[in-house]
């Protein structure tokens, strides 16, 4: 059985904030974007939406595009685009059937504030976050050698092992 070893990068999303009256607050706050994104159609329109949130959690929806439903709305995806994207994620299934028994993950830099279990539920393409904290408390991923939480947070310099 054959080992991996991968070098990873962690950054944090830019969090764009937008102040604007909140009718549930009945005041002026910073609503955060969430970085949901949604779609709705009315039959002649078709709507996209990012999501935003203030600090009680209250949510305004901000109209990103409107598209005519009778043309040719769908945008071409760049192939290169689709490339990185495939990059920067990792399939298990794929290294169980090439014979790999151990991933070691070397985290090399690190900016912002990363969890084990939602790096990793992002970055592994056929794994679920349930399925990650399940192997994380069965001590089938560890970090540095030893058992942890699911909700430790990352460091520079820190070896994430997942047993295959």
């Amino acid at each position: 059985m054959q080992k991996v070893q991968l070098s990873w990068s962690l950054y944090e999303n830019e969090q764009n904030t937008i102040e604007k009256y909140c009718k549930n607050c009945r005041h002026t706050t910073l609503f955060t974007d969430t970085n949901i994104r949604r779609h709705n159609a009315n039959g002649k329109n078709i709507y996209r939406f990012a999501i935003y949130k203030c600090p009680k959690d209250h949510t305004w929806n901000q109209k990103l595009r409107i598209y005519k439903s009778f043309t040719d709305h769908v945008e071409t995806v760049d192939m290169t685009q689709q490339d990185q994207a495939e990059t920067t994620t990792i399939s298990i299934m794929q290294h169980k059937e090439n014979g790999i028994a151990e991933i070691t993950i070397v985290l090399d830099i690190i900016l912002g504030s990363h969890r084990i279990d939602k790096a990793l539920s992002t970055y592994i393409s056929d794994w679920s976050r349930t399925l990650i904290v399940d192997k994380i408390k069965n001590g089938d991923i560890q970090l540095n050698g030893q058992q942890m939480k699911p909700n430790t947070i990352l460091s520079e310099g820190d070896h994430i092992s997942i047993c295959l």
